[in-house]
């Protein structure tokens, strides 16, 4: 029903390797269907913060690895779009069930859940500091 021209879109790789970059750019709302979208398909295994505690762990399930580990974060964001596209491990393929718009705003949360565990307050643009500091309050 779709021609597949945009190799990047579709597989994650540029010229056979796993992508740096992302196919569009990644935005709020990007951001927050990739959230939607990890809460639904993802969490029961990884859990909620990417720390591969998810449900199905606590029920006897093998944990996948942390999404903190620092052999995972360097990985290539490309590398998560196809562990989410054709599995890995035990994880089974999403590539049917998930749209690759979708599978590439997963990968843009990872990449967030991943920068919120290593945030420092410089990270955050000075405007919005005193926002933080209120949440403190």
């Amino acid at each position: 029903g779709q021609l597949k021209e945009d190799a990047l879109l579709y597989t994650g790789k540029i010229n056979g390797k796993d992508s740096e970059i992302f196919p569009f750019p990644v935005t709020r709302d990007v951001l927050a269907r990739g959230r939607e979208r990890f809460d639904i398909y993802c969490a029961v295994c990884h859990g909620r913060t990417g720390y591969g505690d998810g449900i199905i762990v606590k029920r006897g399930f093998p944990h996948p690895p942390s999404y903190h580990t620092d052999d995972v974060r360097k990985m290539p964001v490309g590398h998560y779009f196809d562990v989410i596209s054709n599995g890995f491990g035990a994880m089974y393929s999403y590539g049917d069930r998930i749209p690759a718009e979708d599978r590439w705003a997963i990968a843009a949360y990872v990449r967030a859940l991943q920068l919120s565990k290593r945030a420092a307050l410089a990270d955050v643009p000075e405007a919005e500091r005193s926002a933080l500091d209120k949440v403190h309050e």
